[in-house]
């Protein structure tokens, strides 16, 4: 029974990286396909749901703000657009998606801020896409804690790995004496 275990554990310890990288792969598929809709609301639908719910507010402000600032500070205020900062965060959710079956952790901070943006600021009026959104955001803050508890296992591994070969060359030598 023991041989059938030690055989299991082996299995699973030599194929857990595959697995990881292909739950990975699958795991950014859905930030990429996601990207890939709001890349297609931005261009095709005549704006996506950032330019919808806050590109009118940004307008305003900026025409009618601009003109107090000047009046008041002889400041000019730069024409600002939200299709600009829609595109940068689809992008940044698409780079971020590529670098995150790589399997590091920045991309997954870069992930947890585009979904957090993408979520916060233009409230969704449909409750299905808030919980997926909430759900994605969980699944993320799921895998940094992870990341960051096997990151923090390996480095106690390490240390005791290098405190018992630091006695070991002291004893050898001892013995050699």
């Amino acid at each position: 029974m023991s041989n059938v275990k030690n055989m299991m554990c082996t299995t699973l310890t030599r194929s857990m990286p595959a697995i990881a990288f292909f739950g990975r792969m699958a795991f950014a598929l859905v930030f990429i396909i996601s990207a890939i809709q709001d890349y297609a609301d931005h261009f095709g639908g005549g704006g996506g749901p950032l330019e919808k719910t806050v590109g009118p507010a940004v307008n305003v402000m900026t025409k009618y703000g601009s003109k107090v600032l000047t009046f008041y500070t002889g400041m000019q205020v730069v024409a600002f657009d939200v299709r600009l900062l829609e595109f940068s965060l689809i992008t940044a959710k698409g780079t971020a998606a590529l670098w995150f079956i790589f399997g590091q952790s920045m991309p997954a901070y870069f992930l947890l801020a585009t979904q957090m943006l993408s979520t916060v600021i233009p409230f969704p009026t449909n409750l299905n896409d808030f919980t997926q959104n909430l759900t994605l955001m969980g699944a993320l803050l799921y895998y940094i804690g992870l990341k960051h508890s096997i990151d923090n296992l390996e480095e106690g591994g390490k240390s005791k790995e290098q405190e018992k070969e630091d006695d070991k060359p002291s004893t050898s030598k001892s013995k050699a004496n």
